[in-house]
């Protein structure tokens, strides 16, 4: 929330003064409501920030873009592998599988996945 005043409406312009006496002009509609005219006041109501150490005024730098980050790329994992992985299934499907079946038969089907997709 930020307070202010209308100083003055001129030509559907209207000046609005902050605490901080700082200031900014809204332009008026006619079928602008106060929450529009509050959110307008709100847009240019004063910035308050805090300077890092290194900044002062009169000191000159150089604008520079930030560097790109590095995108890692996934690993491309060996076919086999993402065989047994799509078909063993995520976590809760093998917990509900061992939860129908008992241990043994997941076992069983584990074993079964792995000599259809072999290491190579």
């Amino acid at each position: 929330m930020s307070d202010y005043i209308v100083e003055k409406i001129e030509n559907g312009i209207a000046t609005i003064r902050y605490p901080d006496n700082s200031w900014a002009e809204i332009v008026l509609t006619a079928d602008m409501t106060e929450a529009q005219l509050d959110q307008e006041a709100w847009k240019y109501k004063p910035k308050v920030g805090l300077a890092p150490g290194f900044v002062s005024a009169g000191s000159t730098r150089t604008a520079s873009p930030m560097p790109e980050p590095i995108v890692e790329e996934e690993p491309v994992l060996p076919e086999w592998l993402q065989n047994r992985i799509d078909a063993y299934g995520d976590v809760s499907a093998q917990v509900e599988y061992i939860t129908e079946n008992g241990i043994e038969a997941w076992q069983t089907h584990v074993a079964q996945i792995k000599a259809q997709y072999p290491k190579e």
